[in-house]
């Protein structure tokens, strides 16, 4: 399976549900809700926006409208449950619709003629005696090619659509003869280090893109040369709603940074650069996808014995790159839950064995020696600094240091005797201080939130906001500061966040400032709530774990909503986890002073009877009504003369 499909788009549609709930208005009637957990019957649609679901008008859950069935968008045809299809921003023709039976409107589809393919109608395709693939469906993959099927290690000649339909591995031109599916060496000569990819009979492929939220570090040990050149596996898809699709990435450039190990964690960067790969498309077909293989030589060759290796894509934005699995082992995922994967990535490190020379320090035994070449250097335990001297090794030999992280939020990076007697936690060896976990403790003078921690299965009714059925906000008086807490939690098979609603009522318009500092990847929204539920999105942030997040953005009369929560299911998300937010406004005290004059008279009194009418978030709509009339005009007048 391809891991981060279901990941990625879970958090994707995270964003697009907040996005839905405060932009979207209801509609009376009752129907059926579809959500990632199922359906449920509702009374109308607000009710379904506010459990996160779409919604169904006049359907009923007993005829199970959301199953899987036909997904359009344009023309194109996918089959997909209700729930995804619409929250993707596609239209679904009804569960148990079949994207045969063309709904889309497509017209045309790949008609196979043999191996020749042909875009045809499905009455023109079963004229000429073809096969029809579809409605939607495109000749330009070339389905009806001929080759090799691999299903395990079992082949079978047939063409491109007949192995697509039973998820095997096809090979274009191939004949079974020559044994494709015997699975290759996946590296090649000049080898350092190599970890060979999965099959498609079994496999995870994980996102590892600069756009999204996820990257990706896998480890190695035992390189005796410099890394000169990499070459990896993985594919190149496009989010499309809830669903990947293949995408061909038309700037395959990459990050790739060789990291020291931080006690079991990628530490400190010791070489990092920005490439452009060889794309090579294999042939192999994993789930539907080609399986690319990528090539770079390093403009600068890298030498270190044991670390981690980074490779992130950051050429097309919309197009990510997934990174192919190598078995069972350990890998480390920025934006996943948790961060400690339990499966290797594919990749290779090439070079020439040997060639390097320096000092040679086994730290069990504090003994180091010079003049070592690498070869000689690779043991566990040892620790291998080129062209350096012993007396040049900081720190020197026998010592090993880590991070010492404190409570008032402070680190040191020294031996675990002087951290322990310090009251310190100690990381472990060779850790850094960038991996102190975040602390936010609440100020003095802080107000506690009061909201139980969430644990599995929670039903936010606390300050749930529009989520909650019915709404609950927390009153926030301008001012003051909240000490809260939330996190991510199993509800019904999936995860989901702990959204904090907050409520303040304004009695005039007035430019409100909101700092949120969190423990994990907050996201801070404020949104007008004049209107009632869903709400209008007025400004948005974000921020990662102790970074600051500061919205400001004019708030009106009545009711306005700040929302915080986890926008990224890491391991510092837990529920239970903390930040505090803050919030001050600047009033206008005199606004009836529209020409800014300091005081209010004749000018300002024109300004107001020139706008008269409707005249929304025009500074003449004194009263923030949405038009100019006797309210604002008796507000003027209560003004006239100079302004306090």
């Amino acid at each position: 399976m391809i891991e981060t499909m279901r990941v990625a788009a879970f958090i994707v549609l995270g964003f697009g549900l907040v996005a839905e709930f405060l932009g979207t208005p209801a509609h009376a009637g009752a129907g059926a809700c579809c959500d990632p957990g199922g359906c449920t019957d509702v009374a109308d649609e607000a009710a379904c926006v506010a459990i996160g679901g779409v919604f169904l008008p006049g359907a009923a859950c007993v005829d199970a409208p959301c199953a899987d069935g036909a997904c359009c968008f344009d023309t194109s045809c996918a089959i997909s449950d209700a729930y995804s299809c619409i929250a993707g921003g596609r239209e679904f023709a009804g569960a148990g619709t079949s994207c045969l039976d063309d709904p889309c409107d497509a017209g045309i589809g790949a008609c196979c003629l043999g191996a020749v393919c042909d875009d045809l109608s499905p009455e023109a395709c079963a004229t000429a005696g073809g096969t029809w693939l579809g409605a939607g469906t495109s000749c330009v993959t070339d389905p009806c090619a001929s080759g090799a099927c691999c299903l395990a290690d079992r082949c079978s000649a047939t063409r491109r659509f007949e192995c697509d339909a039973k998820a095997g591995t096809f090979f274009v031109g191939a004949e079974c003869a020559d044994d494709p599916c015997a699975r290759p060496s996946a590296c090649p000569p000049g080898t350092l280090y190599g970890q060979s990819l999965d099959g498609p009979d079994d496999f995870i492929a994980g996102t590892s893109e600069a756009t999204s939220i996820f990257q990706r570090w896998d480890d190695f040990s035992g390189v005796d040369g410099p890394v000169s050149s990499i070459t990896w596996w993985g594919f190149d898809l496009r989010l499309e709603g809830a669903v990947f699709v293949e995408c061909v990435e038309s700037d395959p450039t990459f990050s790739i940074s060789f990291h020291r190990d931080a006690g079991g964690v990628p530490g400190a960067v010791e070489c990092s650069y920005t490439v452009e790969a060889t794309r090579t498309p294999t042939g192999a077909i994993y789930l539907g996808a080609e399986l690319n293989r990528y090539d770079v030589t390093l403009p600068e060759s890298c030498v270190l014995v044991n670390g981690w290796i980074s490779i992130v894509g950051r050429g097309d934005a919309a197009c990510w790159f997934l990174w192919i699995s190598a078995g069972p082992g350990g890998s480390y995922c920025d934006g996943c839950l948790p961060s400690e994967q339990g499966f290797d990535l594919a990749f290779c490190l090439q070079g020439t064995s040997g060639g390097v020379f320096g000092a040679c320090c086994t730290s069990a035994t504090a003994i180091c020696t010079d003049g070592v070449e690498i070869t000689a250097c690779t043991s566990p335990g040892q620790r291998f600094e080129p062209d350096a001297t012993c007396d040049e090794l900081e720190p020197a030999c026998g010592i090993v240091l880590g991070a010492c992280c404190f409570a008032d939020a402070t680190c040191e990076r020294v031996e675990q005797e002087r951290c322990f007697a310090a009251g310190g936690n100690w990381l472990g060896g060779d850790t850094e201080c960038d991996q102190c976990p975040c602390i936010t403790p609440c100020p003095p003078g802080g107000d506690a939130e009061g909201e139980p921690v969430c644990l599995p299965g929670t039903i936010d009714d606390f300050n749930g906001g529009c989520l909650s059925a019915p709404p609950v906000f927390s009153p926030l008086t301008v001012g003051t500061t909240v000490c809260g807490t939330s996190g991510v939690y199993d509800l019904d098979g999936e995860k989901t966040a702990d959204f904090d609603w907050y409520e303040i009522d304004l009695e005039r318009p007035a430019e409100i400032t909101i700092t949120v500092q969190a423990e994990f990847r907050a996201q801070v929204l404020l949104a007008d709530g004049a209107t009632g539920c869903p709400g209008r999105l007025v400004a948005s942030g974000a921020g990662l774990e102790c970074d600051v997040v500061t919205l400001t953005a004019t708030a009106g009369v009545g009711p306005s909503w700040i929302v915080v929560y986890p926008f990224a299911f890491t391991d510092t998300a837990a529920c239970g986890t903390r930040y505090t937010l803050t919030t001050s406004a600047a009033v206008d005290t005199c606004p009836a002073d529209l020409d800014d004059d300091g005081r209010v008279g004749f000018t300002d009194l024109l300004a107001v009877l020139s706008q008269w009418g409707p005249c929304a978030g025009c500074d003449e709509d004194l009263d923030d009504s949405g038009d100019v009339g006797f309210t604002d005009l008796l507000l003027l007048l209560a003004s006239w003369g100079a302004c306090l």
